[in-house]
């Protein structure tokens, strides 16, 4: 079965991290489209969403699609036909919400055309309802898409249904130098369809693109089954009783999506060497993970230990036990058991915060300084940690006037003392909406933002 996913702000990780989880609970799929906005999966496994989902910090939201059709008519009629069913099935008042979606923004010229046909095609289908039933229709903002939060307070999706309209631009030759969908030899078979398609050369591929006169391609309908609950990520962000407006503090969602790249089971022990006021580990607990957490800086163990305790009371935890203590990585190894640990997932300090770019001198300087203490942190943690296990890290990176980064020059040197870097994503998930580092990191970063992270993955060889 053919699921959509809405991916996050950064797209890359949010499909690296689809990945990492689809691999770690033996999930079969195949690849339809990249985008992005969305990734769609041909699905194998039967899944509950609704379980998965809020382990994953990257997606917004899971849909399973209903129908693939040529225009909006036809995924209109789908829509009232289900809402028609659902009647039959369960009399009583429902809640019914829309959004809209296009993979390509030059297409967006039509979307108020779209959007008003829309409208009044979900008012035919709330007029239409029988004596026994009523349908409550939650209409989207100019913007064409209801916000995560309005669908998951109106408990849409368990009163009713939240349908999407997926604009996705017509199959189109191309040149080859951007990633095809395809198979061996000259056939390739259309992503959605699976029509087969003969390409007049080895040379030509196809996949979806806007055609050259421009105009949209086919429609894709879902049915939304799992939605982001924002305000719980908003809480464990910003009501915890341990804080520190001083330094700079990891999402709880970006900890979420390093503790799925570590890839290891359910009750196995992560460490945050670094850990703050323990974002990671608190997310790494709510998701069934074991934790030991540590910090050079007294303040920041104190802070953590608060927040442990206050999400220990705040939700049910299958492991609520945890150890955080005071200590600097080289001390480390004398309260940690060699070859005890399964990953390590961890952000070190990003350095000064700039408001301009700094110079390459002092970003030479930066990096200096970091490759010591990395260099003896790698070190021990080889001792800690069991072989073939992960290391998931933020590394600061430095955007520069023309948009490009500048990464830490030190990462061969942690290749050299027995660490591989971790290819995070496969070749079929690469596109150019989908960008990722010549050493296969992700940059995390946000607008006008100058030190970004630099999220890599480690195996302890």
């Amino acid at each position: 079965m053919k699921h959509i996913f809405h991916l996050g702000r950064i797209p890359a990780l949010s499909v690296a991290e689809i990945q990492a989880i689809f691999k770690k609970i033996e999930i079969d799929y195949n690849v339809n489209f990249v985008s992005s906005k969305v990734l769609i999966l041909d699905i194998k496994n039967k899944i509950d969403f609704s379980d998965l989902l809020p382990q994953m910090g990257g997606t917004i939201k899971i849909a399973e699609v209903l129908g693939e059709y040529k225009n909006l008519n036809g995924a209109l009629e789908k829509a009232a036909s289900f809402v028609e069913e659902l009647n039959r099935k369960k009399p009583g008042k429902k809640i019914i919400g829309y959004s809209i979606y296009f993979t390509q923004n030059k297409n967006k010229n039509k979307a108020p055309e779209i959007l008003e046909k829309t409208r009044k095609k979900f008012v035919e289908i709330k007029k239409s309802c029988p004596e026994n039933s009523s349908v409550r229709i939650i209409f989207p903002n100019k913007n064409m898409e209801l916000k995560s939060v309005s669908v998951f307070k109106n408990k849409i999706i368990k009163k009713g249904a939240e349908f999407n309209f997926l604009f996705l631009p017509p199959l189109t030759p191309q040149p080859p130098s951007i990633p095809p969908y395809q198979r061996e030899g000259k056939e390739t078979i259309h992503p959605l369809s699976g029509e087969e398609h003969i390409s007049p050369s080895d040379k030509e591929e196809f996949f979806f693109s806007p055609p050259d006169k421009g105009g949209l391609g086919g429609v894709i309908l879902s049915k939304t089954t799992a939605i982001q609950d924002i305000e719980s990520y908003s809480s464990r962000d910003y009501d915890r009783p341990g804080k520190n407006a001083k330094i700079g503090i990891i999402p709880p969602k970006l900890a979420q999506i390093m503790i799925n790249l570590a890839q290891i089971k359910k009750g196995e022990v992560i460490l945050d060497p670094f850990c703050g006021i323990g974002t990671i580990l608190q997310e790494a607990l709510l998701n069934d993970y074991k934790v030991i957490g540590s910090d050079a800086n007294g303040d920041q163990v104190a802070n953590s230990k608060k927040n442990l305790e206050w999400i220990s009371k705040k939700y049910i935890l299958k492991y609520p036990d945890y150890k955080i203590f005071q200590s600097d990585t080289r001390s480390i190894i004398k309260k940690i058991k060699c070859n005890s640990v399964d990953a390590i997932v961890t952000e070190s300090t990003l350095g000064p915060i700039y408001e301009k770019v700094p110079s390459q001198a002092e970003i030479r300087h930066n990096y200096n300084r970091f490759v010591k203490m990395y260099a003896g942190f790698f070190q021990i943690a080889k001792l800690i940690l069991r072989k073939r296990r992960r290391i998931v890290i933020t590394i600061p990176a430095y955007k520069m006037k023309d948009g490009k980064y500048i990464t830490a020059p030190f990462i061969d040197r942690l290749e050299k003392i027995g660490y591989s870097v971790v290819s995070l994503l496969n070749r079929e998930f690469i596109t150019k909406d989908i960008k990722i580092t010549d050493r296969n990191s992700i940059i995390y970063d946000r607008p006008n933002q100058i030190v970004a992270r630099e999220v890599i993955v480690f195996e302890n060889k």
